[in-house]
């Protein structure tokens, strides 16, 4: 007789910088998000391999990318599952913060209705950047589209989104353009039912070369309708978020002592960052013509 499993999904975030990519590679080329998740896991005896557990993730962050909520699914024995449990064995830049106990049958891919990612583009003083051009390509993009012209090109063909359907429609269900109080950023959030790789970062791309006057709203229009192909390089990923992956009735329980202790370490790691940004502020300073 076999050990009574049940299902389980995981909200997981994490910097991606030192990563390549949340998914394990078939070649070893560096540490994913993903191994490092199922060291874990195996290491605490949760799962023992992907296939047994039928295990899944939300989406397949590229390197670089950070996630504030991405979401894994799968079957387990292992009683009483805690975040913080988990949260022992993980590097400081990888944290679970909260878990759901969903019907047998759950995909964390499948499933989700939608996904929405953040993308903060850094306003660079010798780059004016026309927020109403951007807001009014930025509208074009709403509604189903093809994105065969915001495709990583091997992804042309494929939707890993829904296993089987191979098409580069997605449905853009929100994309919003906000200049922050200081004007150092502009960010922007879009949300959508699925994403091909680099597509949020091609997308931003091109509200970018819109709002620098370099490309017409026209442009966008034609890429959308296939009228014209080109090739459009993606904004680093340094700056791409993502922020939440959306699902019917599934309600995930925080672990609260888990959210004090990732906040503390969070809040060290900003203290880190903008001391460098000083320290690298004054070098630019010191060192400009």
């Amino acid at each position: 007789m076999g050990e009574e499993k049940e299902r389980i999904a995981l909200k997981l975030g994490y910097l991606g910088t030192r990563y390549h990519g949340f998914q394990i590679q078939p070649q070893a080329i560096g540490p994913t998000i993903e191994g490092e998740l199922f060291d874990a896991l195996q290491k605490l005896g949760i799962m023992r391999d992907r296939a047994s557990s039928n295990y899944a993730a939300a989406g397949r962050t590229d390197k670089g990318v950070h996630a504030l909520g991405q979401v894994v699914s799968f079957d387990t024995a292992y009683p009483n599952l805690t975040p913080r449990m988990i949260n022992s064995l993980l590097p400081d830049d990888i944290w679970i913060i909260a878990i759901a106990k969903p019907p047998q049958g759950f995909h964390a891919r499948r499933d989700a209705i939608s996904r929405a990612y953040r993308y903060f583009l850094a306003v660079h003083p010798a780059l004016e950047l026309d927020i109403t051009r951007m807001r009014e390509a930025a509208e074009l993009f709403i509604g189903a589209h093809d994105f065969s012209n915001f495709a990583q090109p091997s992804d042309q063909d494929r939707k890993e989104d829904v296993p089987g359907c191979h098409t580069t429609i997605r449905e853009v269900k929100r994309l919003e353009v906000v200049s922050d109080k200081t004007r150092s950023f502009i960010i922007i959030d879009i949300e959508a039912d699925g994403f091909l790789r680099k597509m949020v970062r091609k997308i931003v791309s091109a509200l970018k070369l819109v709002g620098s006057g370099t490309k017409a709203k026209s442009w966008v229009e034609d890429l959308l309708e296939l009228r014209i192909t080109d090739q459009i390089e993606p904004v680093p990923a340094f700056g791409l978020l993502l922020k939440a992956v959306v699902y019917h009735g599934l309600e995930f329980v925080e672990d609260g002592y888990a959210k004090r202790r990732i906040a503390a370490r969070i809040q060290e790691n900003l203290r880190f960052h903008a001391t460098m940004a000083e320290v690298l502020g004054t070098m630019v300073t010191d060192y400009a013509p």
